[in-house]
């Protein structure tokens, strides 16, 4: 994998979305329906997500093991892994918050449809809270992190994966936790060299949204459909703000914890904040710095471009 096929992955993972959405829409206004159960709405979106980074990484060669990369991890590092996800939560319910002001609860409103469907809770469980973060986890942290990476630029690597896993879900709201969590997992995968982290600490995210919105479906039904007022955000935003100056700092020192206790995650830890060139001699004996292809490649701004005009319409104000 290089950039330029992580770049285009991304692109035609919207196109996919995108495409797969508008013939739906027509559908819809043809006066036809396509009814898919949870497990084949969950499948066929995630299979959009995967598969075309899986087929170019096939293509071109690529190796398992660079791509997947499931180096086992210390029973230590998992449970700070927990602590670590744990931490963080405070400040993406404070981020969640303030987006409620632009945009609505995306996240929320998947997890109440698939539940409306008389759906029992262990099966929305599997369906979001497990196969939904596999997926996305080796397609990001997975086959587009590891091109990427390839620039050298593993902070800007981590960034951008961060960014594109953020517009991947199309909707302000999942943006922007979204984007804070792929920075999040993408320096755990650097650190430890595995995708588990991620994984882990996905589960976590998706499962914790099912069940906060199954118990509030279950015992507070008049909560679903009431309009929150703009004070009611902001009150939440100053709660959960002021809760993550704390606990965000906890985190750091837990992500810290790791890096000591995970072999070689210290080193790795340094170097995605301090990226060097690479110089050899050359034959004159002059130093001669090797290039690295960029991490931003014209396909990958293809993409974004067209994930932000998708995310602005529902923003224009309509005639």
């Amino acid at each position: 994998m290089t950039p330029a096929r992580s770049g285009l992955a991304f692109l035609i993972i919207m196109l996919l979305i995108i495409g797969v959405s508008l013939i739906m829409a027509f559908a819809f206004m043809r006066g036809g329906s396509v009814q898919l159960s949870i497990f084949k709405d969950v499948m066929l979106s995630e299979s959009m997500v995967l598969l075309p980074g899986l087929l170019i990484a096939t293509f071109s060669g690529a190796e398992v093991g660079e791509i997947f990369r499931f180096k086992k991890i210390k029973p230590g590092t998992a449970v700070m892994v927990v602590l670590f996800i744990f931490c963080l939560e405070p400040l993406i319910s404070a981020v969640n918050s303030i987006s409620l002001l632009f945009s609505d609860n995306a996240a929320a409103e998947i997890a109440e449809q698939y539940i409306n469907e008389n759906s029992s809770f262990l099966y929305v469980l599997m369906v979001i809270g497990i196969i939904g973060p596999l997926a996305e986890e080796l397609a990001f942290r997975g086959i587009i992190y590891a091109g990427l990476r390839k620039s050298g630029r593993i902070f800007g690597a981590i960034m951008l994966q961060a960014f594109l896993f953020g517009l991947m879900h199309l909707n302000l709201n999942q943006f922007c936790y979204a984007f804070l969590l792929g920075i999040a997992f993408g320096i755990l995968n650097e650190m430890t060299l595995s995708l588990w982290p991620g994984i882990i600490g996905h589960i976590m995210i998706n499962s914790g949204s099912v069940a906060g919105t199954f118990a509030i479906m279950r015992y507070m039904p008049e909560e679903i459909n009431r309009d929150i007022s703009k004070v009611e955000i902001m009150e939440s935003f100053a709660f959960f703000g002021g809760l993550s100056v704390l606990f965000t700092t906890i985190a750091v020192f837990i992500l810290f914890c790791i890096a000591h206790h995970e072999p070689g995650a210290r080193f790795r830890l340094k170097r995605i904040f301090n990226f060097r060139d690479l110089k050899i001699i050359n034959e004159n004996g002059d130093t001669q710095v090797i290039k690295k292809p960029r991490v931003i490649t014209v396909p990958v701004v293809i993409g974004i471009a067209i994930a932000i005009m998708e995310m602005a319409l529902p923003l224009v104000p309509q005639p």
